[in-house]
């Protein structure tokens, strides 16, 4: 499953996304939403890979990322 899938699901803002994850600005997050063959699409670092993996209980999983 995507992150912004994930997100649309649960109805969150991209700030309450950012808020839950310990990110600092929820831009940061949009790009983490993007897809990956959007030219701002980032891939988050493993800190973070850990956080989203913890918040979504495993339903997001790092080649989810990778994978369009």
């Amino acid at each position: 499953m995507k992150l912004n899938e994930y997100r649309m699901n649960k109805k969150w803002s991209y700030g309450r996304l950012a808020m839950l994850l310990g990110c600092s600005h929820a831009t940061v997050c949009r790009r983490w939403c993007l897809p990956n063959t959007h030219p701002n699409s980032m891939i988050p670092d493993r800190k973070f890979m850990r956080a989203i993996l913890r918040l979504t209980d495993g339903a997001v999983q790092p080649n989810d990322f990778y994978m369009e």
